[in-house]
């Protein structure tokens, strides 16, 4: 890329004597005397580097600088210093300027602090080049989506990434509700900017405001320093926040003053300006929630400017065969063995399988299936029990005429929890719901409230 030097200053001699300093260098050199129509320049030419004044009539070089930065972080500009603005230099320097240049010139220096800006900037250049490589190839594909509905989805998808709207992915447990968000924000504008993952139901309801917003020194007992929260980490990209449903109430309000407002104020601290795109995702029914009075209405409508249903694996059979070949590449290549195939045998078993956990499951299924394999072909003796003998399927729940949809849930609770020996955590992440709703069921049951809401 050819090198493009613009100097900005309202005195004609000095942009002479800077560019007669610079003669001897292979670059471009645009010149302006007036920052307004700098600005013009530098989106049509886009230098490497910017040499400016600091101290014009009607833009001085600290709010010029920023204006700059705005368009590109990456061009590095150097200031132009005279006697009795050396502080003003440093601040410069502070607020983003690469170095300062005091009056009168040296030829010699002049030339050492352009050809390191000049290297500093095909250095930043160079790494987002390797940046948007590592992400062009790490972004998720779904070449293995097969169902027209699913397609469909997948298009939807690549259309909002391309906006900067917010976006609520509903769906199952298991379904790739955060893979979709991870596709969403690699092909958006903020790709190369934070992607931040937060699973509401993970965090206690009396930490999660602490850490979604951060907190100052001293606003609560432990507090011992200032911590920045998932939004102000996320500041200029994406945050993605899982299982919003478990959101509670208490924290509702300030996630609605940033979709609001652009502002999140850190517990005991003051209120701060953030720029970011929010990325929810639920297995619940949000309008059910809100008709109980469990989610905001006006928080629910903020979110679901975009919303994106992915269908169960169970309606969408067709994707099931080409699934299966995506993970088992997938984990051959993790653990370093030949490409295996899966007999008939074993791939019967899985078609007839209900797959309750959905993608997820398929997964997991088959990197155990991997990793034990001992031949050339992945056999029925390589898959979990489950798929076998039918555990953990829909078909094998013994439901009751007339039972509700909350009876039919807590006995599927009830069976994994005594087939996983009460272990709650784990029974959670088999049946693809939070530990916070197993213990709210459980907590139904002993109360008599059977119509505690629905798992998922």
């Amino acid at each position: 890329m050819k090198k493009k030097l613009l100097i900005v200053d309202d005195e004609k001699n000095i942009i002479d004597s800077m560019g007669r300093a610079l003669a001897g260098l292979e670059m471009e050199v645009i010149t302006s005397q007036e920052p307004e129509k700098a600005l013009d320049l530098v989106k049509e030419n886009i230098p490497q580097v910017v040499i400016t004044d600091l101290k014009m009539p009607k833009m001085d070089g600290l709010e010029f600088m920023a204006k700059v930065k705005e368009f590109n972080p990456n061009i590095q500009i150097i200031m132009i210093t005279g006697h009795g603005t050396i502080d003003d230099a440093v601040t410069a320097m502070k607020t983003g300027a690469y170095d300062f240049i005091p009056k009168p010139f040296n030829k010699q220096e002049i030339i050492a602090v352009v050809n390191r800006a000049f290297e500093k900037t095909a250095l930043l250049e160079e790494n987002f080049l390797l940046k948007e490589k590592l992400r062009i190839t790490q972004s998720p594909n779904f070449e293995w989506g097969k169902n027209r509905a699913f397609k469909s989805l997948i298009e939807r998808a690549g259309q909002a990434a391309a906006s900067d709207a917010n976006i609520l992915i509903l769906g199952e447990s298991g379904t790739g509700k955060e893979v979709l968000a991870q596709y969403i924000f690699s092909n958006s504008a903020r790709a190369n900017r934070p992607f931040i993952t937060v699973n509401c139901a993970a965090i206690p309801e009396n930490l999660l405001e602490a850490e979604l917003f951060g907190y100052k020194k001293g606003a609560f007992t432990g507090a011992y320093q200032d911590k920045k929260g998932r939004f102000q980490e996320a500041n200029g990209g994406t945050i993605f926040l899982d299982e919003i449903g478990e959101m509670p109430l208490t924290v509702q309000p300030k996630l609605l003053r940033i979709l609001q407002e652009g502002e999140a104020t850190p517990v005991g601290g003051a209120t701060q300006k953030v720029d970011v795109r929010v990325i929810a995702a639920t297995n619940k029914n949000l309008r059910k929630q809100v008709e109980l009075n469990l989610f905001r209405e006006d928080l629910f409508y903020r979110l679901n400017v975009i919303p994106l249903q992915i269908p169960p694996l169970r309606q969408r059979p067709e994707d099931l065969h080409s699934l299966i070949a995506h993970f088992i590449a997938k984990y051959c290549k993790k653990n370093k063995k030949a490409n295996l195939s899966i007999n008939a045998d074993a791939l019967r078993i899985m078609e007839n399988y209900t797959w309750p956990g959905n993608v997820r499951e398929v997964e997991n299924a088959i990197e155990r299936a991997v990793i034990l394999c001992l031949g050339h072909q992945i056999t029925p003796e390589d898959l979990p029990d489950e798929l076998s003998n039918g555990t953990g399927s829909a078909m094998q729940v013994n439901i009751g005429s007339g039972m509700t949809m909350e009876e039919i849930e807590m006995m599927v609770i009830r069976n994994s929890l005594k087939k996983n020996h009460g272990d709650k955590a784990k029974t959670a992440e088999e049946l693809g719901i939070s530990i916070r709703t197993i213990y709210r069921k459980m907590d139904a049951l002993v109360s008599g409230d059977t119509q505690a809401e629905p798992a998922a």
